[in-house]
């Protein structure tokens, strides 16, 4: 009967590290993905505030591990659906970076 409790036991560690590796992946995710919104970010500065205010980074509930991209002044949803989203910048860098959040996440369940 020990080996079936190791065998658990190891699952339950390998379960948690497996765990954390996808919720630091997500994390490194969100903060890449602020870099290029705030880089790639199509409107002219006039204060900077929308910029810099735009937020990228991971949350977990439960077993739920999501990536977010936000704006954190007022105004962004503007930015986002105004003018036919010709200053939309969130779902554009979430859009471009889909397949390779993709590739990584494969990648780390292969290893």
């Amino acid at each position: 009967m020990s080996g079936v409790i190791d065998v658990i036991r190891n699952l339950n560690r390998w379960g948690g590290r497996r765990g954390a590796a996808i919720f630091a992946a997500a994390e490194v995710w969100g903060r890449t993905l602020e870099g290029r919104a705030k880089q790639d970010a199509p409107w002219i500065d006039r204060t900077a505030h929308a910029r810099q205010g735009l937020f990228g980074t991971a949350i977990k509930q439960g077993n739920d591990v999501a990536i977010i991209l936000t704006h954190s002044v007022q105004y962004g949803l503007w930015l986002e659906v105004a003018r036919d989203g010709r200053y939309a910048i969130l779902k554009p860098t979430m859009d471009a970076a889909i397949p390779e959040i993709y590739r990584a996440y494969e990648r780390l369940w292969r290893e």
